[in-house]
């Protein structure tokens, strides 16, 4: 399986999504123009993984901020990935955020709980 990996930019997060290299991470601002069109080939990528995963999946987050459109994106991974959990895979999701982001653990907490799954939060 090819890995994803995509530049951070000014309105998109940096992704990396490499089987072989076990490493799942988000990082950035994700602000993108059509957010849809940007995470579909994301969305393509974890659907084919899920598949056949590897037998520990650790997915960091580092996100500095998301706009409204890219939360609904954001939580359609977790729930992505989560099927991975449901397989009895091994499913670790960590939510790293700046000790002074009160809002950023705030949407962590946030997502954890609509997702059902436990994250760990990592101060950084």
């Amino acid at each position: 399986m090819k890995p994803l990996v995509l530049d951070k930019t000014q309105d998109t997060p940096g992704i990396t999504l490499d089987k072989k290299d076990n490493q799942f991470s988000f990082s950035g601002t994700s602000i993108p123009e059509n957010t849809k069109k940007f995470y579909q080939p994301i969305f393509d990528w974890i659907k084919e993984y899920v598949k056949n995963p590897n037998k520990e999946t650790i997915v960091n987050f580092k996100m500095k901020y998301f706009n409204t459109s890219s939360t609904k994106s954001i939580f359609d991974i977790m729930i992505q990935f989560k099927e991975i959990a449901k397989n009895n895979e091994m499913l670790i999701i960590n939510w790293y955020f700046h000790e002074d982001d009160e809002d950023m653990l705030e949407a962590g907490e946030g997502l954890s709980k609509m997702a059902r799954f436990p994250f760990n939060f990592i101060k950084h």
